[in-house]
């Protein structure tokens, strides 16, 4: 069956490949958007060109707030992920093979 679908599906294969080019583009550039380092570089520039009087104060404060919600996105994301990370651990330390419906059926009768 699976030697079938991929002889159907072989036509979409370039569609596909580019799909998948475009999904890795995708998350690099999210990525790279929400780096804390990144963020931190562009805060400082920032910084610079307000002191040296390349921009004023109302573009200076939109793109501080800007900066500042991408930061704390990325700042969430990494708690989100440090959550992940804690959750996959404590599952593998449980017995393998077993699910946690299973131990709580186990432990209820």
């Amino acid at each position: 069956m699976g030697l079938f679908k991929e002889l159907v599906l072989l036509p979409l294969a370039p569609v596909r490949g580019t799909a998948w080019v475009a999904e890795q583009i995708a998350e690099e550039a999210d990525r790279r958007l929400y780096d804390e380092d990144s963020i931190k570089r562009e805060m400082v520039q920032l910084e610079i060109d307000a002191v040296e009087g390349r921009m004023g104060p109302k573009e200076r404060g939109a793109r501080e707030d800007e900066l500042l919600e991408r930061l704390a996105i990325a700042r969430q994301r990494q708690l989100e992920e440090q959550e992940l990370l804690l959750e996959a651990e404590a599952w593998e330390e449980g017995e393998p093979g077993q699910s946690p419906m299973s131990e709580e059926r186990s432990n209820d009768g």
